[in-house]
């Protein structure tokens, strides 16, 4: 007689962290804003001599492989495009569907722009830093040389302009593009001054944890500040009150973005997380602990740490162990995680002040939520 399956009760389902519910609603965004960054890119490429300089720009983007060969790789978070159409549609959640859904189309072009904005400034980054692998494969300028990798990513930059300018073509007012454009404009050039900030920090160790957050504001948070903010102002042109807020958000977001890097470029539980096990220590990096070490330890322990700092090379084994003792005794790690709470709980409260209409909050708003909430999660480990 064959035996009866007990029904009982069914599992219970899995909670989905913070993490997956943010991947998931990034993974809605990468194909609508990918197809945007193709479709600009290929009205560009009808000249066969000039293959090799868009082919480049597409090896970067991961559509295309060494050879130029058609190939899916591994693509950015497409993070900061996602914050322009989040903000565009949270700001427009008053409007009726056809309306809401016009200012998402006209912001589409944007958010790609916004895209091919961060990586020319990745181009540039990995010459500068002399980087060999972006997203586990060899950067552009390691394949096809210095000098190419300039060129293609001031090629980009360029390209970014076109793309922004494709908000005309959607209907976007005028007035309102231009307004898009200044604030991109300006952005870029905050990106270089944060750039330059970084490369100036490598040459020395005196270097302040207020200098460091600043430079932090300009090179990581102000191209989050933008892309919330201009989403915003797409959205709703008429309530400049919620994109400042939302370019508030974005720029203490941005922040805390950073600080968990360098929390979890030291402390990494697992090569899960994305890093080495004190990855920044072993190449000698000026991230916030280290700075925080260098400016807050012991008399001795602070010219111990800078005395390993200044020496050529990678650190060793034993000189990481020194340091990770250092970082201990002078309450580095939790001193960086209290001013990455800080700059959480400053994005929950800017989102607050964007959010303050009495309607049920769109997907967007959980979207926002979900971000912070996946950033913060770090500081209750």
């Amino acid at each position: 007689m064959a035996k009866t399956r007990s029904l009982g009760r069914p599992a219970a389902a899995r909670p989905v962290s913070a993490q997956e519910q943010l991947q998931q609603a990034l993974e809605a965004v990468r194909p609508l804003v990918e197809d945007e960054m193709r479709r600009v890119l290929r009205d560009l490429t009808s000249e066969p001599h000039l293959s090799v300089f868009y082919g480049q720009m597409a090896y970067h983007l991961g559509w295309v492989d060494e050879q130029f060969a058609p190939a899916t790789l591994p693509p950015g978070k497409f993070l900061r495009p996602a914050l322009v159409l989040w903000g565009c549609e949270l700001a427009s959640t008053g409007l009726k569907t056809k309306a809401r859904a016009t200012r998402r189309d006209q912001a589409l072009p944007v958010a790609a722009a916004i895209e091919l904005l961060h990586n020319f400034s990745l181009i540039h980054d990995d010459i500068e830093d002399r980087d060999a692998l972006r997203r586990h494969r060899p950067t552009l300028w390691s394949i096809w040389g210095e000098a190419q990798g300039i060129n293609t990513g001031d090629g980009m930059f360029c390209v970014m302009r076109l793309a922004l300018w494709g908000a005309l073509d959607r209907g976007l007012r005028a007035d309102l593009t231009a307004q898009v454009a200044r604030i991109l404009d300006r952005t870029a050039l905050t990106l270089c001054e944060g750039q330059f900030l970084d490369m100036s920090f490598e040459a020395r160790t005196a270097v302040t944890p207020d200098q460091y957050l600043d430079m932090i504001r300009r090179k990581t948070a102000a191209l989050m500040r933008a892309s919330a903010e201009v989403g915003a102002l797409i959205g709703d042109p008429d309530h400049p009150e919620r994109a400042a807020a939302l370019a508030e958000f974005g720029e203490a977001l941005g922040i805390a973005f950073q600080l968990r890097d360098d929390v979890l470029g030291i402390w990494a539980e697992s090569a899960a997380l994305g890093k080495t096990a004190s990855g920044d220590l072993r190449r000698k990096k000026m991230s916030l602990p280290a700075i925080r070490a260098l400016t807050a330890a012991s008399p001795t322990d602070q010219d111990r740490f800078a005395s390993i700092y200044s020496q050529a090379g990678p650190a060793t084994e034993a000189e990481i162990g020194e340091m990770l003792a250092i970082l201990e005794r002078s309450g580095s790690r939790d001193w960086c995680l209290a001013r990455l709470g800080e700059h959480c709980a400053s994005a929950r409260s800017a989102l607050a002040r964007a959010w303050s209409v009495e309607v049920p909050p769109p997907t967007a708003h959980a979207a926002l939520v979900n971000l912070i909430d996946y950033v913060a999660s770090l500081t209750s480990r």
